[in-house]
């Protein structure tokens, strides 16, 4: 009996940061100890409405509700007092458009960074290259700015309504608090002033905006600052304290560089999920002259420079649908991926003829080149080609373009991290690190949007320096080395497949 007391005892005094990663359709939130290590997590399906138009929009107020129950149910599964909880923060899903009225109540559905009905109002596409020099990214139709612009020529009534626009982050936030803020890595990419990680006067003035609209977005704060105190009204939802302190956060993009342990100039790091992003961190905002991709403001002075393939693992389920006859659910999606892999791997890293160009979306490409219309291709098809060859070239053609992606900036003497749900395949992290000839580590952590959310909650309460802190955490499973005869193949088809996307370019 003292030993279970004593038990129970210490467990009540252990503390624990509750992080919420809202993502574009699920919702997840994550408990984690004091020394970072992951106690539990739940996650909730969050509904999206689409059309074959472009929409993509969520319920705002369903959008609450989801994340207060999934909070509620990851305490409740994690049998964890509330009290013990001392800190959260929240990471989510970046730019768009979050509304909300006098009353601070929704205008109307949150607009989506995926949605792309901002099209319309990008007549002149030399917009396209006057906003890269300013901010270093492709501006994406689902951005706040581009959205602003068509709501004032497309929905003046409800733009009328609006008290402030926010993220998806400061909405939860304010739910949770009752404060309204933003924070420097989402202004920055609006799009914003990159440098001084603000609004941009010369932004607006490109979209043709008046620099009243600046009135509409709440204060800027820092991602490690306070952002308010868990109220009453959230406390009855959530369960959770009533007067938890909640940090300001930051962009998903951001939480999971910070997780993945991109404090540190010239760090690479490949997150390979639904898309592919390629990330070198920076410590100057310094443009690329490339003309593609993202560039996103990070934290402690640095800058993540990105290259995105908006297909990743996309790709996969695309073969399985059309190239498999299994049912096509979760369960036997994995069952097919593991044979697969079982399967190359008695072959020794067979090699293939067959060219598989990884773009399969309907937004085309940003990076490492600008074709809004590129499409995925699969060249170099002969009859006795199967769904084996088919897969085989795609998970080649992936691991080709993140080499495409960082072309010469990284060198034999780097390293890259990877993580996402690809990095636990048994044979794409050693197909990365032959085609580019460096040692790939994985990441040992799975949640890293929340555990840079964790990082930014333990630097608040015990103002300790960020940087330190996330080297001091760093977790590396396994690691790849370059297989000398792989590496060899694979560099020689990659100038083929170069040479294949450059000659489609004017196709497309």
């Amino acid at each position: 009996m003292l030993v279970t007391r004593g038990y129970k005892f210490k467990r009540q005094n252990l503390k624990y940061y509750l992080a919420i990663d809202a993502g574009t359709s699920v919702i997840k939130t994550v408990i984690f100890n004091s020394n970072f290590k992951q106690i539990n997590s739940y996650s909730i399906k969050n509904p999206v409405v689409t059309d074959k138009h472009g929409k993509s929009e969520i319920e705002m107020e369903k959008f609450w509700l989801l994340t207060a129950k999934c909070i509620k149910l990851l305490i409740k599964k994690s049998k964890i007092q509330s009290q013990s909880i001392v800190g959260l923060g929240i990471t989510g899903n970046m730019v768009g458009f979050w509304s909300i009225n006098n009353k601070n109540k929704p205008v109307r559905n949150a607009i989506l960074w995926n949605d792309t009905r901002s099209q319309k109002i990008f007549t002149d596409k030399k917009i396209f290259d006057q906003i890269y020099k300013i901010t270093g990214s492709i501006v994406q139709y689902g951005c706040t700015v581009p959205i602003l612009k068509w709501m004032t020529k497309f929905e003046k009534e409800n733009l009328k309504k609006i008290k402030y626009i926010l993220t998806c982050k400061d909405w939860l936030r304010f739910k949770l608090t009752g404060n309204i803020n933003n924070d420097e890595t989402e202004v920055s990419v609006y799009p914003g002033d990159i440098k001084n990680k603000k609004l941009s006067k010369k932004i607006f003035k490109i979209f043709k905006l008046s620099c009243k609209y600046f009135k509409l977005f709440p204060e800027i704060k820092k991602s490690n600052e306070l952002g308010g105190y868990i109220t009453k009204s959230a406390s009855k939802l959530t369960t959770l304290k009533i007067n938890t302190p909640v940090i300001i956060g930051c962009g998903d993009v951001i939480a999971s560089i910070l997780g993945a342990g991109g404090i540190n100039h010239n760090k690479k790091i490949s997150i390979i999920g639904t898309t592919c992003h390629n990330i070198i961190v920076k410590n100057t905002s310094k443009i690329s002259k490339d003309g593609s991709g993202l560039f996103f403001a990070s934290l402690n002075n640095t800058w993540l420079e990105t290259k995105i393939n908006v297909a990743g693992t996309t790709n996969f389920d695309w073969v399985i649908d059309n190239f498999y006859k299994n049912s096509k659910n979760y369960t036997d999606k994995i069952k097919i991926i593991n044979n697969f892999e079982k399967k190359y791997l008695t072959f020794k890293y067979p090699e293939n003829s067959l060219i598989f160009l990884p773009y399969i979306n309907y937004g085309g490409s940003i990076s490492p080149f600008v074709n809004l219309n590129s499409k995925a291709e699969i060249f170099g098809i002969l009859p006795h080609h199967n769904n084996f060859d088919i897969m085989t070239a795609c998970y080649e053609g992936l691991a080709l373009s993140i080499k495409d992606c960082y072309a010469n900036k990284i060198k034999t003497k780097d390293s890259l991290y990877l993580a996402g749900g690809a990095s636990k395949s048994k044979i794409l992290p050693q197909l990365i690190s032959n085609v580019l000839n460096i040692k790939v580590k994985i990441l040992s952590n799975s949640e890293l949007g929340a555990l840079g959310i964790a990082f930014l909650i333990d630097s608040y309460l015990h103002k300790k320096d960020l940087k330190k802190l996330i080297n001091n955490h760093q977790n590396i499973g396994h690691i790849y080395t370059p297989q000398r005869k792989q590496s060899k193949y694979l560099n020689n088809k990659y100038q083929k497949y170069k040479k294949l996307r450059e000659s489609l370019n004017n196709i497309w």
